[in-house]
């Protein structure tokens, strides 16, 4: 089992503590499930209260065994129930707090009127922005899980020209690769932070599927195989001579690589294979620029540029009042972290910090070519911590 050092937890503790005195807040208390792990290495239903000074505890009401096995705090203490948290609390030397900081983007209104509830007088802060924007940055130690999810997509990658064939469908093709990921460690779940969005392993697309647009928020969807999950591979069989998406996050430790490829059977249409072209000189220009203390919203601007350039603005990042406005998105523990690398972004890249960039051109009723890779950005300029050739994959039709 793997286990989140303690001195990585220390770090990012000592980092919210800052912040926590900086915005005059007395403690923060943190229950999401992500948020969990990224600060305690254990995902166990409780609360994780830290203090704007002092030491952090873990109170742990389901189940508190895994968690002492999980996580390598000191301090970790089975709760009973939701109502003897004041209790638990005062029991550690907190009970004249003034102000707490929650995580609001997505603590549900009825657990949020119970802990008003339950510490009537107290004032409550969002600091949802806070925690993301401290794992906005990476360490050393995730660099090295993303690293190691790269291997697996290469591995994974590698094996998919052989499982195409014209009839197959989406989601038969869609099977196979999942059994890949799985054997290789993948734990079977893919996070995301904003609400209502949620993702399986990734999407597989062929042909017009890929340019369908959904309810998650993406230039691509899929069809889905079902109106109950209308994102993902379909029931449409592949064909010669059209774009197949495969659009799928590998992870390693809870850390995700987003990366997708174009594979075809038979060659693409010449202008298809040209968007693809320019896809990847999106790519290369604006991660020639990718340096710290560059803009993420300069960025995206540079990207629009190049395909207006060539010609295929209408088409980038989807089409008519479906283009997205974003062309990547930081990531780590969930899909959907900061920074985005999009229009009004606020934020200036940093060292350490990991995002996805997906120069993609959506074409209605004939597909999407594009290509996405995982970056790190260094002092010397980005690591791509997806390792996959980039070139159009193209096996013979039989």
């Amino acid at each position: 089992m793997q286990v989140t050092p303690l001195a990585e937890l220390k770090d990012r503790v000592r980092l919210l503590q800052e912040r926590l005195q900086g915005e005059s807040l007395d403690g923060a208390l943190i229950m999401e499930n992500t948020d969990l792990f990224y600060f305690t290495g254990s995902m166990q239903q409780g609360f994780f209260f830290v203090p704007a000074e002092g030491d952090p505890f873990y109170l742990v009401r389901r189940n508190f065994e895994r968690a002492r096995e999980e996580s390598l705090w000191g301090d970790i203490f089975p709760l009973a129930g939701f109502r003897d948290l004041p209790v638990s609390l005062a029991e550690h030397g907190f009970n004249g707090l003034k102000r707490i900081g929650l995580e609001l983007d997505v603590l549900p209104v009825n657990n949020y009127e119970r802990i008003l509830k339950l510490f009537p007088g107290v004032q409550y802060a969002d600091i949802s922005t806070l925690l993301r924007e401290i794992r906005m940055v990476k360490s050393d130690y995730e660099i090295d899980c993303f690293r190691r999810a790269g291997e697996v997509a290469l591995a994974v990658n590698r094996q998919i020209p052989a499982l195409l064939q014209v009839g197959k469908a989406e989601i038969h093709l869609s099977a196979e690769i999942e059994n890949l990921h799985r054997r290789a460690g993948h734990q079977g779940v893919l996070r995301m932070r904003a609400f209502n969005a949620e993702m399986y392993f990734g999407h597989v697309y062929s042909g017009a599927n890929g340019a369908l647009h959904t309810f998650v928020d993406s230039c691509t969807g899929g069809s889905g195989v079902a109106t109950a999950c209308p994102q993902g591979a379909g029931w449409k069989t592949l064909a010669p001579h059209e774009p197949i998406g495969v659009d799928y996050a590998a992870i390693y430790g809870g850390y995700i690589i987003d990366h997708t490829r174009i594979f075809s059977i038979g060659e693409l249409p010449g202008d298809l294979q040209k968007a693809y072209a320019v896809a990847v000189e999106i790519q290369e220009e604006v991660m020639e620029r990718a340096l710290p203390g560059a803009s993420c919203a300069e960025l995206y601007r540079l990207a629009v540029e190049i395909a207006a350039k060539r010609g295929l603005v209408e088409y980038f990042m989807g089409c008519g009042p479906e283009q997205v406005k974003f062309v990547g998105h930081g990531i780590g523990l969930e899909i959907d972290e900061l920074p985005v690398i999009g229009q009004g972004s606020p934020y200036t890249l940093k060292e350490g910090m990991v995002f996805a960039l997906e120069p993609k051109f959506i074409f209605p009723g004939r597909g999407m070519v594009g290509l996405e890779n995982t970056w790190c950005v260094t002092a010397h300029g980005p690591e791509n911590l997806s390792p996959i050739p980039e070139d159009l994959v193209v096996v013979p039709v039989d």
